[in-house]
């Protein structure tokens, strides 16, 4: 060990609070670079694990006609760069006429995978392959597996020419005739079959998506038959699903797939491909996580050199007279900056592994305590056992990191050590840097002199007396160490704040949909849709239906109590006036979805309205809180009904009510021909009806009135026997007040009687969660068992009040816990800069105190005069620090308003706490530096060296 690292090594040790600060903020540099970096991967790698599970992994798919299929196919099973290949052979297509309502009368025929490369399983990843929900997939000649859909259909010939055709009601076990080798044509037009044959239905599986490129999805057909492998002699076309290696551009790619399939005739994968690193126009996902850590990155780093730098800075300002004194005895000033540089990498040795465990035992602990939010974000479907994303980082990007870190240590020793190597033995010794005054004092000192006028008295000798005078020198003769002060300060007290906002505004949004009323009660609720395409009474009563369907539904899933089922559904109706009080007309005029003619100044009212339908029980009890009568029939054969006279929405951050109903006392409910027209008034105040019609070339349109005689096909006479001025527990779970048109309730006896009347098309059962049961788990069973009931006829949806606001939590006290990680390690920085600053520069101005203190400066003046300069940085760190914080939470307030309505606040409480934690850091630094320089004690600190 040479002389000039065993005396970097002594002054290491003998300034162990400098040292230790300076290791700290090594350390936690190093940790949130690492952090940052390991928490970017490991999202990285959920994203394309992700994109695999929900749109598999292949990197390249074509549709092979028959010309070029060998010859593909041939290469494919040769090629160097393929990793993984399978193909399906398409058949052809069918058309067919059933006795359902299905979504569409074109099938697509073709065979299961056939593995070209690789293991079988890692074939079937290459897209996203059926869940079969009863039976089994395909596996000898002559077996075929259906969309769950089918089940229960029965096929019949539509007289094409290529129609599929069935023995009866599907189910397993049943006979399919399917005509094979006809392709399509122009406008879906279906092509001449080769042949025809039967198959035995073995599966039903669940209906897949076309725009995932899932196995079973095509845009020509929206349904597909499945038959098995090596099934067909003569496909239409063949499908292929290839991943490759070896490959580490994009245009690597697209060269070696052109002589095979075509120039740019096949598809990329391209979201996959963005997310292994292949850059391409879809990469945005990629871009902004790479951004958003080259920003963060940025500002840590920039943090890391200031506040690292600076304790650099303070060692050589410490050693300035033995950097002179050693300079004097012929040391170069490559020996000199070497001492510096030294200091660095023995920091370094100790720091930076320290940092990157930390780094990643923190990332580690963070993505397991955020398990639940992440599998919010990144699963589809949610489970009462949360798994999170794992840690993903590479071994090479911990050497970056470290690396990186190195760079960044040396970065902040550099200027430190060039400056030392410029030391003058001369003014070392006389340490004639420290009384340097600075230009601003010079330039002030020189008018002074010119003009003859005495300078203005600085604000803190106006206040402090002598000591504030000696206060402002040291300030304006140290302004850029004071700068550093002040700026670490304002950083802290910015963090601090914009913590605070954070935690504030995404609380607040989280409760601002429950101030919209008691929308949501209960725990669960099933939504469940009717999908038949039919006339407004068929539909109505297919709704009516599944009513009863839902109430079974409920049996099938454990740990759920079912609530009454309610019908809900719009009309077209007309109010007399006085119906329609005078709120109730701006809030249609100004905010409703209606038309604005829909509403006039008397109080009359034509247009669409809701309603929901009650069963008799629930009828009479709500009939009961309106202060009416219960009968379930009005007088004179009209259809009783209770007037909702609440309507909520959100403005400007908060939540506004209006009572739109005045004195309503009958409607009239129309039955319109054609189901796309609506009611509206005049400009005489009558009700007529009106209809879009578009111009033959599709690029606009006009509105016609018609007279209601002669637009509506029947009509009914509704009486309202009360009005419900706020939402009733029974119907928690609709959207009746947040909907934005009249809404009304009646009893469900008046839509099994008048179904042409209305447009029942959903039903809603509220349930309430067994204690102890899981509400993912739960819900997922729920959703499960309403589609299998309901198949064909409708799709069914669940709205896990429970799980969603857990979920919600989840993510906003993830983001929260990122945000509040982040700041409080640049807080620590920022504090650990001030500490390091303040503290040392007091101690080396020990002899300057012992000198002031011979001359006659007592304790209570030189505590007054610390004061007094802790007391300009405080506020000037506090002021500028606020003043900026108030600019970031206005602009985190602007951003989170336009998704969400909040009035602006600021966060009093953590505004409180950074000025209580700034006063905290200023304290304590001085209160260790008087400890550590001995200012009271003249003798001993005239003797004392600098260190």
């Amino acid at each position: 060990m040479g002389v000039f690292a065993s005396y970097t090594l002594r002054s290491l040790r003998k300034n162990r609070t400098r040292t230790v600060v300076t290791v700290i903020g090594v350390i936690l540099s190093t940790a949130l670079l690492t952090g940052v970096v390991a928490t970017a991967t490991s999202v990285a790698a959920a994203l394309l694990g992700r994109t695999i599970e929900t749109e598999g992994s292949w990197q390249v798919y074509d549709s092979l006609q028959p010309a070029e299929a060998d010859s593909a196919l041939g290469r494919l099973a040769t090629e160097t760069n393929v990793a993984t290949a399978m193909d399906s052979q398409v058949a052809g297509f069918a058309s067919y006429a059933s006795d359902a309502d299905l979504s569409t009368t074109l099938l697509a025929i073709q065979t299961a995978p056939r593995v070209l490369r690789g293991g079988a399983d890692q074939a079937r990843s290459l897209t996203v392959m059926p869940t079969v929900r009863s039976g089994r997939e395909p596996e000898a000649p002559g077996e075929i597996m259906l969309p769950v859909t089918f089940s229960g259909v029965t096929l019949a010939d539509d007289g094409s020419g290529a129609s599929a055709t069935s023995d009866g009601p599907i189910e397993l076990g049943s006979t399919v005739t399917l005509p094979l080798g006809a392709a399509l044509g122009d406008g879906d037009s279906l092509g001449t079959p080769t042949t025809t044959r039967g198959f035995t239905v073995v599966g039903f599986y669940v209906p897949q998506h076309f725009l995932r490129n899932d196995f079973t999805a095509f845009e020509e057909a929206g349904t597909t038959a499945i038959v098995s492998p090596n099934d067909v002699s003569n496909p239409v076309f063949t499908r292929v699903w290839v991943s490759t290696s070896g490959l580490s551009t994009r245009d690597a790619l697209k060269g070696w797939a052109a002589p095979i399939f075509g120039e740019e005739d096949y598809y990329l994968h391209g979201q996959l491909l963005a997310l292994q690193g292949m850059a391409s126009d879809e990469s945005t996902v990629m871009e902004s996580l790479s951004g958003m850590v080259a920003v963060i990155g940025g500002v840590i780093v920039v943090a890391a050199i200031g506040m690292i730098g600076n304790s650099f800075s303070i060692s050589v300002a410490e050693r300035t007279r033995q950097l002179g004194l050693l300079s004097s005895l012929g040391a170069s000033k490559r020996q000199l900056r070497r001492t510096v540089l030294l200091e660095a990498v023995a920091i370094g040795i100790v720091g930076i592994p320290v940092g990157l465990a930390a780094g990643l035992a923190g990332v580690a602990a963070m993505l397991s305590s955020s398990a639940r939010a992440f599998d919010v974000m990144f699963r589809s479907s949610l489970s009462g056992t949360a798994q999170g994303i794992p840690l993903v980082i590479s071994p090479a990007v911990v050497a970056g990191m470290a690396a990186a870190s190195f760079l960044v240590l040396l970065a902040s020793a550099w200027a430190p050590a060039w400056r030392a190597g410029r030391v003058s033995a001369i003014d070392a010794i006389r340490q004639q840097q420290d009384v340097r005054l600075s230009k601003h004092a010079e330039r002030a000192i020189e008018k002074a002199q010119t003009t003859g006028t005495t300078p203005r008295k600085p604000l803190l000798e106006r206040i402090a007396g002598l000591p504030g005078l000696l206060a402002s020198r040291n300030l304006s003769r140290s302004s850029s160490r004071g700068r550093t002060v002040v700026v670490s300060l304002a950083l802290s007290v910015v963090l601090i704040v914009l913590s605070g906002a954070i935690s504030l505004y995404m609380g607040r949004s989280m409760d601002l949909v429950d101030d919209l009323g008691p929308t949501n009660r209960s725990d669960m609720s099933l939504a469940i849709y009717n999908g038949q395409e039919a006339d407004q009474g068929t539909v109505s009563k297919g709704t009516l239906g599944l009513a009863g369907d839902a109430q079974a539904i409920s049996n099938q899933v454990d740990g759920l109590t079912p609530g009454t089922a309610l019908v809900n559904g719009t009309l077209e109706a007309a109010l007399p006036a006085g119906s329609i009080s005078a709120d109730g007309r701006t809030f249609i005029a100004g905010y409703s979805s209606v038309d604005r003619d829909s509403a006039t100044g008397d109080g009359s009212y034509a247009g669409p309205m809701v309603v929901s339908f009650v069963d008799d029980d629930t009828w009479a009890a709500l009939c009961k809180e309106a202060g009416a009568s219960g009968t379930t029939a009005a007088n004179g054969g009209s259809m009783p009904a209770l007037a909702l006279n609440v309507l909520a929405w959100t403005e400007s951050g908060s939540v506004r009510t209006v009572a739109p109903y005045g004195t309503p006392t009958t409607a009239t409910a129309y039955e319109l021909r054609d189901l796309q027209s609506s009611l509206v008034l005049d400009s005489d105040g009558g009700a007529v009806v009106q209809t879009w019609e578009r111009s033959d070339d599709n690029t606009g349109g006009t509105q016609r009135q018609t007279s209601i005689e002669d637009a509506a096909v029947d009509s009914g006479t509704i009486s309202f026997v009360g009005k419900l001025d706020s939402l009733p527990a029974q119907l928690g779970d609709t959207s009746l007040t947040t909907s934005s048109m009249l809404a009304i309730v009646m009893p469900r006896s008046a839509l099994a009687e008048h179904p042409n009347l209305f447009s029942a098309t959903s039903v809603l059962v509220p349930f309430s969660l067994a204690e102890g049961a899981d509400p993912f788990d739960t819900g997922n069973a729920l959703e499960e068992a309403a589609n299998a009931a309901v198949g064909a006829n409708g799709s069914a949806y669940v709205i896990n009040n429970v799980a969603e606001k857990e979920s919600t939590g989840a993510i906003v006290g993830l983001f929260k816990l990122l945000v509040t990680i982040f700041s409080v390690v640049c807080l620590l920085i920022a504090v650990a800069n001030v500490f390091n600053t303040l503290s040392t520069s007091i101690i080396l101005r020990t002899r300057e105190f012992a000198v002031l203190q011979s001359v006659g400066l007592g304790p209570k003046g030189f505590r007054r005069m610390l004061v007094a300069e802790c007391a300009s940085y405080a506020l000037r760190g506090l002021g500028i620090g606020l003043v900026f914080s108030v600019g970031v939470v206005v602009l985190f307030w602007a951003a989170l308003r336009s998704a969400v309505g909040v009035s602006f606040e600021l966060p009093w409480g953590y505004v409180a706490g950074a000025i209580a934690g700034v006063v905290a850091v200023l304290g304590l630094s001085v209160a260790y530096a008087l400890r550590r320089s001995h200012a009271l004690n003249i003798v001993e600190a005239l003797r004392a060296d600098a260190i």
